[in-house]
Protein backbone atom coordinates (compact mmCIF):
# COMPACT_ATOMS: atom_id res chain seq x y z
CA UNK A 1 0.00 0.00 0.00
CA UNK A 2 1.41 3.07 -0.68
CA UNK A 3 1.38 6.07 1.52
CA UNK A 4 -0.30 9.37 0.22
CA UNK A 5 2.65 12.10 -0.62
CA UNK A 6 0.17 14.96 1.37
CA UNK A 7 0.09 13.04 4.27
CA UNK A 8 3.97 12.60 3.73
CA UNK A 9 4.74 16.33 4.07
CA UNK A 10 1.92 16.97 6.40
CA UNK A 11 3.06 14.69 9.11
CA UNK A 12 6.20 16.12 9.48
CA UNK A 13 4.82 19.79 9.68
CA UNK A 14 2.38 18.75 12.41
CA UNK A 15 4.98 17.22 14.22
CA UNK A 16 7.28 19.89 13.85
CA UNK A 17 4.70 22.56 14.98
CA UNK A 18 3.91 19.91 18.22
CA UNK A 19 6.98 19.94 19.47
CA UNK A 20 8.30 23.65 19.17
CA UNK A 21 5.00 24.71 20.85
CA UNK A 22 5.18 22.59 23.75
CA UNK A 23 9.15 23.26 24.14
CA UNK A 24 8.25 26.87 23.60
CA UNK A 25 6.03 26.72 26.51
CA UNK A 26 7.86 25.02 28.87
CA UNK A 27 11.29 27.15 27.84
CA UNK A 28 12.46 29.06 31.36
CA UNK A 29 15.26 31.52 29.94
CA UNK A 30 18.62 31.12 32.75
CA UNK A 31 18.70 34.20 35.12
CA UNK A 32 21.72 36.18 34.24
CA UNK A 33 24.55 35.17 36.14
CA UNK A 34 27.71 37.92 36.60
CA UNK A 35 30.60 37.21 34.41
CA UNK A 36 33.87 36.92 36.18
CA UNK A 37 36.12 39.01 33.93
CA UNK A 38 33.92 41.83 33.72
CA UNK A 39 34.00 44.24 36.79
CA UNK A 40 30.81 45.48 38.68
CA UNK A 41 30.61 48.73 39.10
CA UNK A 42 31.35 50.23 42.92
CA UNK A 43 27.99 50.11 44.83
CA UNK A 44 27.34 54.52 45.29
CA UNK A 45 28.50 55.56 48.67
CA UNK A 46 26.58 56.35 52.08
CA UNK A 47 25.04 59.27 52.61
CA UNK A 48 27.28 62.08 54.21
CA UNK A 49 25.56 63.72 57.03
CA UNK A 50 27.73 66.67 56.78
CA UNK A 51 27.34 67.16 52.50
CA UNK A 52 24.66 69.33 51.46
CA UNK A 53 21.95 67.39 50.37
CA UNK A 54 21.22 66.63 46.63
CA UNK A 55 18.21 67.79 45.25
CA UNK A 56 16.37 64.63 44.72
CA UNK A 57 13.94 64.03 42.11
CA UNK A 58 10.34 64.73 42.81
CA UNK A 59 8.24 62.66 43.97
CA UNK A 60 6.45 60.45 40.96
CA UNK A 61 2.82 62.28 40.50
CA UNK A 62 0.07 60.68 41.30
CA UNK A 63 -2.10 58.76 38.85
CA UNK A 64 -4.41 60.78 37.18
CA UNK A 65 -8.61 60.39 38.12
CA UNK A 66 -10.93 57.70 36.45
CA UNK A 67 -12.64 59.05 33.79
CA UNK A 68 -16.01 60.52 35.07
CA UNK A 69 -18.31 61.71 32.45
CA UNK A 70 -19.66 65.74 32.94
CA UNK A 71 -22.79 65.95 34.94
CA UNK A 72 -26.13 66.09 33.63
CA UNK A 73 -27.85 69.16 32.38
CA UNK A 74 -29.87 70.65 35.42
CA UNK A 75 -33.46 69.99 34.82
CA UNK A 76 -35.48 72.99 33.76
CA UNK A 77 -36.84 75.08 36.38
CA UNK A 78 -40.45 74.48 37.38
CA UNK A 79 -42.90 77.58 36.67
CA UNK A 80 -42.68 80.55 39.65
CA UNK A 81 -45.47 80.75 41.36
CA UNK A 82 -48.56 82.90 40.48
CA UNK A 83 -47.50 86.40 40.66
CA UNK A 84 -47.76 89.49 38.40
CA UNK A 85 -50.00 87.44 35.44
CA UNK A 86 -51.63 89.76 32.67
CA UNK A 87 -54.83 88.87 31.65
CA UNK A 88 -54.50 88.35 27.74
CA UNK A 89 -56.87 90.84 26.14
CA UNK A 90 -57.56 89.03 22.79
CA UNK A 91 -57.66 85.40 22.78
CA UNK A 92 -57.99 85.31 19.11
CA UNK A 93 -54.81 87.06 18.86
CA UNK A 94 -52.50 84.88 16.46
CA UNK A 95 -49.47 84.35 18.91
CA UNK A 96 -51.91 83.36 22.31
CA UNK A 97 -52.87 80.67 18.68
CA UNK A 98 -50.20 79.85 18.24
CA UNK A 99 -49.02 78.88 21.63
CA UNK A 100 -52.07 76.90 22.43
CA UNK A 101 -51.53 75.00 19.46
CA UNK A 102 -48.24 74.53 20.27
CA UNK A 103 -49.42 72.96 23.98
CA UNK A 104 -52.36 70.99 22.16
CA UNK A 105 -49.61 69.35 19.26
CA UNK A 106 -46.84 68.41 22.17
CA UNK A 107 -49.32 66.84 24.40
CA UNK A 108 -50.89 64.86 21.47
CA UNK A 109 -47.88 63.41 20.66
CA UNK A 110 -46.56 62.77 23.73
CA UNK A 111 -49.99 60.77 24.96
CA UNK A 112 -50.69 59.40 21.41
CA UNK A 113 -53.75 61.11 20.70
CA UNK A 114 -52.83 62.08 17.47
CA UNK A 115 -57.02 63.35 16.44
CA UNK A 116 -57.00 66.32 19.42
CA UNK A 117 -57.22 69.37 17.82
CA UNK A 118 -57.62 72.89 19.12
CA UNK A 119 -61.06 74.24 18.91
CA UNK A 120 -60.62 77.48 20.66
CA UNK A 121 -58.55 79.22 23.53
CA UNK A 122 -61.08 80.16 26.33
CA UNK A 123 -59.10 83.23 28.86
CA UNK A 124 -55.05 82.98 29.44
CA UNK A 125 -53.40 85.30 30.99
CA UNK A 126 -49.08 85.72 30.93
CA UNK A 127 -46.47 86.51 33.21
CA UNK A 128 -42.76 87.33 32.31
CA UNK A 129 -40.23 84.45 33.07
CA UNK A 130 -36.53 84.18 31.98
CA UNK A 131 -35.98 86.14 29.09
CA UNK A 132 -39.28 85.34 27.64
CA UNK A 133 -43.30 84.67 29.14
CA UNK A 134 -45.10 81.90 30.78
CA UNK A 135 -48.99 81.58 29.48
CA UNK A 136 -51.30 80.31 31.45
CA UNK A 137 -54.31 79.35 28.90
CA UNK A 138 -57.39 77.49 29.54
CA UNK A 139 -58.18 75.32 25.90
CA UNK A 140 -61.01 73.84 24.14
CA UNK A 141 -60.06 70.84 22.44
CA UNK A 142 -61.21 67.79 20.41
CA UNK A 143 -60.72 64.31 20.08
CA UNK A 144 -58.82 64.14 23.29
CA UNK A 145 -60.42 62.25 26.65
CA UNK A 146 -61.75 65.72 28.01
CA UNK A 147 -62.78 68.84 26.14
CA UNK A 148 -61.30 71.42 28.67
CA UNK A 149 -57.65 72.03 29.37
CA UNK A 150 -55.38 74.03 31.66
CA UNK A 151 -52.19 74.64 29.27
CA UNK A 152 -49.48 75.95 31.21
CA UNK A 153 -46.17 76.90 28.34
CA UNK A 154 -43.32 78.85 28.43
CA UNK A 155 -41.74 80.29 25.77
CA UNK A 156 -39.75 82.80 23.26
CA UNK A 157 -42.19 84.84 20.63
CA UNK A 158 -40.01 84.43 17.55
CA UNK A 159 -38.14 81.65 18.59
CA UNK A 160 -38.08 77.66 18.54
CA UNK A 161 -37.39 77.99 22.90
CA UNK A 162 -40.79 76.58 24.13
CA UNK A 163 -41.67 74.18 26.84
CA UNK A 164 -44.74 72.79 27.64
CA UNK A 165 -44.99 72.71 31.59
CA UNK A 166 -48.57 71.25 32.19
CA UNK A 167 -51.69 70.25 30.60
CA UNK A 168 -53.78 69.36 32.54
CA UNK A 169 -58.26 68.66 32.19
CA UNK A 170 -60.26 71.47 33.35
CA UNK A 171 -62.94 69.06 34.85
Amino acid sequence: MAANPSVLVTLPLVLLTFFATASAQSYNAPAPSPLMDSPSPPPPPPPDSTAPLASSPPPPSPPPPAYSPPPPPPSPPPPPPASNWTPVANVNDPAIQQVAQFAVRIYALSTRELKMSLVNVVSGETQPYDGGYNYHLVITVSGGKKTQYDALVWGILGTTSWKLWSFTPKY
